[in-house]
C-alpha cells in the first residue's frame, strides 16, 4: 500500500469516531440552544458540517506528513503525534483484521462514491432541465416579485418560470437563479399567500442557501458511509427552512395565512428534486405549528443537561474569568423600516378565539378539529367562523352546537351549525375560528412572532421620534388568534416591532432606516 493510500484509508477510519464525537458535540450545542433562534441554530449545524468535512482531509495529511515532522516545532509535532497513529511502517503495527479493514477501505469507499456522484449527476441534470423548460412569467408576477426582492434587499438577475415538471415553488441556481411555479399554484393561492412563498423562494436566493445545498451534496457523496453526516445535514436543512420562515414573517406579517399557504402546497406536491430549494422542505408540520404558535417545546433530556452541565463545569475550572469575558451588547444597530411590521398597543374588549381546520360535513353543518389543550374552552352556543380553503372569499357564520367528549389523535371534533345552507360547498376543507370568550378592558397587542401566552418576553418598543426603538420586557397574558393580552411592561398608545428580530439579539437599541 502507498503512502497516500494508506493516508486515505486511515482518514476514512478516523472518521468514524471523529464523526460521532463532532455529532455528540453538535447534539449538545443544539439541544442547549433548543428554545434559541432558528439563525443561531443553522450556524452551529454548518460549522459542525464544516468540521466533518475537514475532518478526513486534516486526518490524511497528518498521517501522510507524519515522517517528515521532525522540521516542525516541537508543540505541533506533540499534537500529531497525539492525533495520528502513523509511523514509519504503520500497516506492520495493525492487527491482522485491521490491516484487512485498511485494505478494503478505500476500494469499497471509492465505489460508494461512483454511486453517489452518478446520483448527484442525475439529479443535477434534472435541475438543469428544469431551468430550461416552462415559459416565462406574466408581467404581474415579474412586478410583485421585484418589489418583494427590493424590500428583502435581493439583487442580481432572477428568472421565474411557469413549469409543468415541478409540483411545488422552488429554486435553482446559486448565480443565476431561476424560481420556478406550477400552475397549480397560481390557481390555489391567494394574492397574499402566493406573495408569502415567493418571499420564501427569495430568502433562499438572499440566504444563498442553493450554493450551500450543493455543498452538503458533496459532502454526502463524499462522506456517504457515515450516519453522523446525514444527520447533520438534515439539520441544516431544517433549520434552513425555519430561517426562511421567520424572514417570510418578517417582510409579510401574516404567519397564519402562510402557514395556511404551505399547507395548501403540501397537499399539490408529490416530490421535489434534491438539488432544489422548495418551500415545502423540512418538517412541515413542525414548521406550521411553528409558524401558527401551537407547537409545544419537549421537555429537556436529562443526557445533554448532565453533558452541558459538565461541560460548563470544564469551561470555568479552564477559565474563571470566562463569565467576565463576554463582549457586552453593542449600543445600536440599524434596520430597514421595510423590513419591519409595526403595531399599536390598544385597550379595550379583547375577543379570544381559537383557530381550527375542519371540513364541511354536510349543507347545514361543519366539524372543526380543535387541538385537545385548547377544547376546554369550547362551549355549545358559542359564535363561529368558517373559510372555506379551496374557494377564497367564502366565510360562513355560525354555532357550536355539539363537542366530542374524547380526543382522537390530539383534537377533539367540534360540530358547527351553519346560518346559511351551502349544499354546493359540503365535503370541502375549512378553516374557522370559535370565539370562547371576551376580556373586558384590557391591554393588548398584535401577536410578535415568537410571542408566547402567559409568559415574559423582550420586545422592540418605538420611542417618541419614531426613529429609534428600544428593547423593553414584558409579560403576556391569554392570546387571540391573532392578538395578545399585555399584563406588564407596555402602555396604550405604545407602537412595537412585531417583526422576528432575533438576528438583533445582541442590542438593546436600534435605528431604523
Amino acid at each position: 500500500m502507498t503512502a497516500i493510500s494508506h493516508a486515505i484509508s486511515a482518514a476514512l477510519l478516523h472518521f468514524v469516531w471523529q464523526g460521532l464525537l463532532i455529532a455528540l458535540l453538535a447534539w449538545v450545542a443544539l439541544a442547549i440552544l433548543r428554545n434559541g433562534s432558528a439563525r443561531l441554530r443553522y450556524l452551529v449545524s454548518c460549522a459542525a458540517l464544516g468540521i466533518m468535512t475537514l475532518a478526513p482531509v486534516v486526518t490524511a495529511w497528518v498521517v501522510y506528513r507524519a515522517p517528515v515532522a521532525e522540521g516542525m516545532p516541537h508543540a505541533v509535532v506533540a499534537i500529531l503525534q497525539s492525533t495520528s497513529p502513523a509511523a514509519p511502517s504503520p500497516a506492520a503495527l495493525l492487527p491482522t483484521w485491521m490491516a484487512v479493514v485498511e485494505a478494503w477501505a478505500l476500494p469499497v469507499w471509492f465505489l460508494g462514491v461512483l454511486v453517489f456522484a452518478a446520483r448527484l449527476i442525475y439529479i443535477s441534470r434534472h435541475v438543469a432541465r428544469l431551468q430550461r423548460s416552462g415559459e416565462a412569467a406574466d408581467a404581474p408576477l415579474i412586478d410583485t416579485i421585484v418589489r418583494l426582492a427590493d424590500r428583502m434587499g435581493v439583487s442580481g438577475p432572477l428568472r421565474v418560470v411557469i413549469s409543468r415538471l415541478t409540483d411545488t415553488p422552488s429554486v435553482v441556481g446559486w448565480l443565476r437563479p431561476v424560481i420556478l411555479l406550477p400552475a397549480a399554484t397560481l390557481l390555489s393561492l391567494s394574492v397574499e399567500q402566493l406573495e408569502a412563498v415567493l418571499a420564501h423562494e427569495l430568502a433562499h436566493i438572499r440566504r444563498h442557501d442553493y450554493l450551500v445545498n450543493l455543498l452538503q451534496a458533496v459532502t454526502e457523496t463524499l462522506l456517504f458511509y457515515h450516519p453522523a453526516i446525514w444527520w447533520v445535514s438534515s439539520c441544516v436543512r431544517h433549520e434552513r427552512e425555519l430561517c426562511c420562515d421567520d424572514l417570510v414573517v418578517g417582510v409579510c406579517g401574516d404567519a397564519i395565512g402562510y402557514a395556511r399557504a404551505l399547507a395548501k402546497l403540501e397537499r399539490l406536491r408529490i416530490i421535489a428534486p434534491g438539488l432544489a430549494m422548495s418551500s415545502t422542505g423540512g418538517s412541515l408540520l413542525f414548521r406550521i405549528r411553528r409558524l401558527t404558535g401551537t407547537s409545544h417545546q419537549q421537555a429537556p433530556s436529562k443526557i445533554p443537561a448532565l453533558i452541558s452541565l459538565v461541560l460548563v463545569f470544564a469551561c470555568f475550572a479552564m477559565n474563571t474569568h470566562w463569565a467576565s469575558a463576554q463582549s457586552p451588547r453593542s449600543e445600536e444597530a440599524a434596520v430597514s423600516r421595510d423590513a419591519i411590521w409595526l403595531d399599536t398597543v390598544k385597550y379595550g374588549d379583547l375577543p379570544v378565539k381559537i383557530r381550527a381546520l375542519g371540513t364541511i360535513v354536510s349543507p347545514a353543518t361543519a366539524e372543526l378539529k380543535v387541538p385537545a389543550s385548547q377544547a376546554a374552552g369550547v362551549q355549545v352556543g358559542q359564535a363561529a367562523l368558517v373559510e372555506t380553503v379551496s374557494s377564497r372569499g367564502i366565510i360562513i357564520a355560525g354555532t357550536v352546537s355539539h363537542i366530542e367528549s374524547y380526543a382522537a389523535g390530539g383534537t377533539v371534533a367540534v360540530t358547527i351549525d351553519l346560518r346559511s345552507p351551502v349544499p354546493e360547498l359540503a365535503g370541502l376543507d375549512i378553516d374557522g375560528t370559535i370565539q370562547v370568550r371576551v376580556l373586558k378592558d384590557v391591554v393588548y397587542v398584535g401577536r410578535p412572532v415568537f410571542g408566547q401566552p402567559n409568559a415574559s418576553g423582550t420586545i422592540f418598543k418605538m420611542e417618541q421620534d419614531g426613529i429609534h426603538a428600544n428593547r423593553v420586557t414584558v409579560q403576556f397574558g391569554a392570546s387571540s388568534v391573532n392578538s395578545i393580552q399585555v399584563l406588564k411592561g407596555l402602555q396604550p398608545g405604545d407602537r412595537l416591532i412585531l417583526s422576528d428580530m432575533s438576528k438583533y439579539d445582541g442590542y438593546d437599541r436600534i435605528r431604523l432606516e
